[in-house]
């Protein structure tokens, strides 16, 4: 294995308005490559280091949805089980018209359009009703879920794709059937046995020093400026999104990512999922006309399915990842990978607002240079 173009890409990420990043890969359980690169503080010339804590926004979702999917094998929730089984709120939903009039939903909203992004919803958490949900003293996740039931659906459930709030959702259906606090299950279930202790909801003030700073990227000439570090869609502290809530460091996500790319078991023998369900994960789920509204730039070749994007089709993607791969993305850069076929993973970090060019480029380019660095393209 050789990884020099894949070292040499990151050590020049800083010239292109990265200030900093961090990957790691792991292979058959076992790390092959890992690099930092850059200042996790421009200002302060702070190299960037193995210890540094980023918010991981979307790359949230690939844990709540390996959460939900451990429900799903214990019998405890089915993909086609109405939401309103668990939170009633949700069985009466409304359908923005084009004349701003609604008509009432003719579908039920299903778990499975949770997973999928298909239930209708935006990604808007400034709407009305969670504003003032959020202002009560017992708000919690579910609390202030339950007030996403009053939003107005932009479509029929199940008919299209919108990235929306659908994992925030799927995440207090979990609290719910669990009766435990979504962050307690993970912990549970996830972070104590993969030994992942810095990942969690609300850093510790001791965790915060450990924060790379945090960017907007400017599109026009490739540069960067710090700004407030905080993640928005944590807008009051017992609310635990599971679309966008964890902070992470490279070093506790890679264990989960590795353990999903190797059947679900890691080495010491603790069963995060069974191999069949993870190749349930492996699968588009989209329908043709919801295909249609996924398929952006980044992404041709791909669908998506019970845990983000999903490949589909090489000759269109140019990935040299096979089909299957699945995995997501961060709004500030983060980007995650499963190969089960050649039990290969990889999370790469970073801490920038704003990057299309990320997503566009340098995330495809550090996927093909893993294969490349491994396979010897």
């Amino acid at each position: 294995m050789k990884f020099d173009k894949l070292e040499n890409l990151l050590d020049n990420l800083p010239n292109c308005g990265i200030p900093a990043c961090d990957l790691a890969v792991t292979k058959n359980g076992e790390l092959i490559f890992r690099h930092c690169a850059g200042y996790s503080s421009l200002e302060t010339h702070r190299k960037a280091s193995p210890n540094d804590l980023y918010w991981i926004f979307s790359a949230t979702k690939v844990i709540t949805c390996t959460a939900a999917m451990r429900l799903i094998e214990e019998g405890k929730l089915n993909l086609d089980d109405p939401v309103s089984k668990y939170i009633p709120e949700f069985e009466t939903l409304y359908i923005q018209n084009p004349d701003k009039t609604c008509h009432k939903s003719r579908n039920k909203l299903q778990i499975v359009h949770l997973f999928t992004m298909t239930g209708g919803f935006d990604y808007n958490i400034n709407d009305e009703p969670i504003r003032e949900a959020a202002k009560k003293p017992d708000s919690g996740t579910v609390n202030i879920v339950k007030a996403m039931a009053k939003k107005k659906l932009l479509f029929e459930p199940g008919m299209r794709y919108r990235y929306s709030l659908c994992h925030d959702i799927l995440a207090a259906v979990i609290e719910v059937i669990t009766e435990m606090r979504f962050s307690e299950y993970l912990k549970k279930t996830i972070f104590e046995p993969l030994d992942m202790p810095d990942t969690g909801f609300v850093p510790a003030k001791e965790d915060l020093l450990r924060f790379s700073d945090m960017y907007r990227y400017n599109v026009y000439n490739g540069t960067a400026r710090k700004i407030e570090l905080r993640n928005q869609y944590q807008f009051i502290d017992n609310y635990e999104s599971g679309g966008a809530g964890l902070f992470s460091c490279v070093d506790d996500y890679i264990k989960f990512v590795t353990v999903l790319a190797c059947g679900g078991t890691s080495q010491d023998g603790y069963r995060l999922l069974k191999p069949e369900t993870i190749a349930l994960m492996e699968k588009n789920l989209l329908s043709d006309e919801a295909m249609k509204d996924f398929v952006i730039n980044r992404l041709y070749g791909y669908g998506w399915g019970l845990c983000g994007r999903v490949h589909i089709n090489p000759a269109y993607s140019l990935s040299r990842s096979p089909v299957g791969e699945f995995g997501w993305d961060g709004a500030a850069g983060a980007f995650t990978m499963v190969d089960t076929k050649n039990q290969i993973a990889l999370y790469f970090g970073m801490h920038v607002l704003g990057s299309t060019y990320v997503y566009n480029v340098i995330h495809p380019l550090i996927r093909n240079l893993v294969y490349e660095g491994i396979f010897d393209y």
